[in-house]
């Protein structure tokens, strides 16, 4: 537990004799186990979903392992435009399948009912319409967009051939943020009115200085393919291998990160809509490697109705990813797997100590007259409960936001973090670049669907 939220025998004493009404009870809970874990077995074959896949990078290559350990689901094709990731696929697959660096060969595929894909964010919108209009189920990793105009044609094209489209930001289908979600709608903690998201990295591969493939050539990488709507430039491993770095292919620190930490505000909170307003402050400090044009360093806050967020990002110190839920009740936190409440009362536990700016008699009769009032009466103390809730042994919510999307496209049940969730969350990483980009508050426009200084 973090020292701050520590109870101490000064504070338990406090709440326990004399003038305070409640004591503090702390406990722990496992949360029961999920829709995937409790599973019967086997899917009968007339069920069993064929999925290809596009983008067998560092995040493809980890979706693909875990989703053909699912019940009932089975790859069948997969699609990079570097040749040595069709190598990787057949070996996570370990059995023949089709590669291919066209991926249009996988929306022709009568065999493939749906698509995951982990492409560099300029390619997003292009592949989830495509992949609609060819009547293929879509999983889209994070952010939904690379620009803010994207997320509405990819909207309309889920809705105009009636696909699930999930877009891939893990917390939509935590069961600790499902937790979290139901104790705040209890009113756990009170009246909530802001919330602290943190996290941070401390060393090159967390600041995307990833070591592109030796063997990299345009040979062996389809470059101009990759480029995509991206400005044309030589061939460029660091860009392919760093893409995340520059503001061509990807969105920063609020694209890679501020996704998962706003995502699962969202969904706490119910949030349908992008924020209000935001204002960035932070700086490119320290990883200033090949030209790279977007900050190490980033806060945020966002103005929401009802309450404010802010979100604080780096890649210069490692810090554990920390959402906290600060309520007239108490703190609400989301740490590692567990989800806690540090309950309180919000009332006076001793007399005021702007007393002390009485003379002593004054502060003698008002000390007398608040002990009488507060006194406890026997058999009436009141528990302020405390505790935390903690995933099952086993857990993995990259299992249980994908085991969500098979289950989508097998029953037709809408996905659990669709189009419209998705982009809400992406305009709001958006606004956090163009707040820090243009040195302005970012405002969003509902009305023509843009941000505004």
């Amino acid at each position: 537990m973090p020292r701050k939220n520590r109870i101490t025998r000064r504070d338990f004493m406090r709440c326990t004799a004399g003038g305070a009404g409640a004591a503090v009870a702390l406990r722990g809970v496992m949360l029961s186990p999920t829709a995937m874990e409790a599973h019967p077995g086997p899917v009968a074959p007339s069920e069993t979903v064929r999925f290809g896949i596009i983008g067998i990078g560092m995040q493809g290559n980890g979706l693909l392992r875990t989703s053909i350990r699912l019940p009932g689901v089975e790859c069948v094709a997969a699609c990079d435009l570097y040749d040595g990731r069709h190598q990787l696929a057949k070996e996570i697959v370990d059995k023949p399948i089709v590669t291919t660096r066209h991926y249009r060969e996988l929306l022709d595929n009568k065999d493939i009912d749906c698509i995951i894909a982990a492409l560099p964010d300029h390619w997003h919108q292009q592949v989830v319409v495509d992949c609609c209009n060819a009547g293929k189920d879509i999983y889209c990793e994070k952010p939904m967009t690379h620009h803010v105009s994207e997320g509405f044609e990819m909207i309309e094209a889920e809705k105009k051939n009636n696909r699930i489209v999930q877009i891939g930001s893990q917390r939509r289908s935590s069961v600790i943020f499902a937790k979290a979600k139901e104790l705040v709608e209890q009113g756990a903690i009170g009246d909530l009115y802001l919330v602290e998201g943190t996290m941070g990295r401390n060393d090159p591969c967390g600041a995307w200085e990833y070591p592109p493939p030796p063997d990299l050539s345009p040979e062996t990488l389809d470059w101009d393919t990759w480029q995509g709507t991206a400005p044309k430039r030589d061939f460029d491993p660091i860009r392919f291998a760093r893409w995340r770095a520059f503001q061509d292919y990807g969105a920063g620190i609020p694209g890679d990160l501020f996704v998962h930490l706003l995502t699962g505000i969202h969904y706490i909170k119910g949030i349908t809509a992008p924020p209000e307003r935001a204002l960035s402050s932070g700086g490119q400090f320290r990883w200033k490697d090949h030209g790279r044009d977007v900050p190490d360093a980033l806060t945020t806050l966002y103005e929401y109705p009802g309450f404010r967020a802010m979100i604080r990002v780096t890649l210069n110190t490692d810090a554990p990813e920390s959402t906290r839920f600060l309520g007239t009740g108490g703190i609400m936190e989301i740490r590692d797997d567990a989800v806690t409440i540090f309950a309180q009362d919000g009332l006076d536990h001793a007399p005021c100590y702007y007393t002390a700016s009485y003379p002593a008699q004054l502060r003698a009769d008002y000390a007398h007259q608040w002990e009488s009032e507060h006194q406890i009466k026997p058999g009436t103390q009141s528990i302020i409960p405390s505790k935390s809730f903690y995933t099952p042994p086993g857990y993995n919510d990259d299992r249980e936001h994908l085991w969500n999307f098979f289950q989508s496209v097998r029953t037709r049940r809408p996905s659990v973090e669709d189009a419209t969730f998705g982009n809400n969350t992406a305009i709001a990483c958006h606004m956090a670049n163009y707040s820090y980009f243009q040195k302005t508050v970012a405002v969003w426009n509902a009305a023509t669907k843009t941000i505004t200084g």
